[in-house]
């Protein structure tokens, strides 16, 4: 059975379309002047020549129905002036139906996005010694100095901090990670040692990175930790599932294994971590079941 992915797509408005909205009073609002992103299940494995453009152009269909299903729920029996704008533009803009892809193609193009990747995914999965080679600017923009005078809170305190320091603050968040993690995994394992004889932990750190095996950085006394990726018949195997920054709330779950392949034992843990003046500490925790 062929493996369905989705591919990504921006959505942007041609230079027809830019014309049109300048020629007609079309509020911001709207934001059809503006970039847009679409995903569509994709087969990997190309059935037929050709398969890729059909995609396209189900996809321009789609985007089209999505301009008329506003269009319709803004023509409900609705005085609202926003419904009333939205009934003006769009019936102006698609016409009479049917559509079809020549209507996409006079005010869209499709531009095909080859992935996607974010700020956080980056900042915690990439070494920090690689972080530090990037350096923000030290001042504020231009644009943030002329106005800072209206961020009421951040004014107090001189307002908006440069990028560059926020920057840094990001770096050294991303420094505590292996602090907090020896701290919260100790915790759990000192607790779950009546649990098993054995000494074994296998643990996955996601969602972010030691930079560096698990073993090389967390030390447990009286354990053997490494990181997930080998068959566990022993031990435990702890997974990180989630945490919450900020509050320092972190969930792990954990499977204990003897000797079988399939656990004898499972559970949850939830942890409130929080730093102290002598480093980190568990404040409390809490097991299921």
């Amino acid at each position: 059975m062929p493996m369905v992915m989705d591919a990504y797509y921006v959505l942007r408005p041609t230079p027809a379309l830019l014309a049109w909205l300048k020629e007609r009073d079309v509020p911001a609002w709207m934001q059809l002047e503006r970039p847009n992103l679409w995903s569509q299940g994709e087969v990997g494995d190309h059935d037929y020549e050709g398969q890729g453009e059909d995609e396209q152009m189900f996809l321009k269909l789609a985007v089209l129905a999505s301009f008329l299903r506003d269009l319709e729920r803004a023509s409900q029996d609705s005085t609202a002036d926003h419904d009333a704008v939205t009934r003006r533009v769009l019936s102006e803009l698609l016409g009479p139906a049917p559509l079809t892809v020549a209507t996409f193609e006079r005010w869209w193009h499709l531009e095909s996005v080859a992935g996607l990747s974010s700020v956080e995914s980056t900042l915690a999965h990439t070494p920090v010694r690689t972080l530090r080679k990037v350096r923000g600017p030290e001042v504020r923009s231009p644009l943030v100095e002329a106005h800072r005078s209206s961020y009421r809170r951040a004014a107090l305190d001189g307002g908006p901090r440069p990028v560059g320091a926020l920057w840094d603050d990001a770096l050294r968040a991303r420094e505590e990670d292996a602090p907090r993690l020896q701290c919260a995994v100790a915790w759990v394992l000192e607790r779950l040692e009546e649990k098993t004889p054995h000494r074994h932990c296998a643990l996955w750190t996601h969602p972010f990175s030691l930079d560096a095996p698990v073993g090389e950085v967390l030390h447990v006394p009286g354990w053997t930790l490494r990181s997930v990726g080998h068959d566990l018949r022993e031990g435990i195997k702890l997974t990180l599932k989630d945490f919450t920054w900020g509050d320092e709330t972190w969930c792990f779950s954990y499977k204990i294994h003897s000797g079988e392949r399939r656990a004898a034992l499972s559970g949850t843990v939830q942890l409130l971590v929080e730093k102290t003046a002598d480093g980190w500490e568990v404040q409390s925790g809490s097991w299921k079941p």
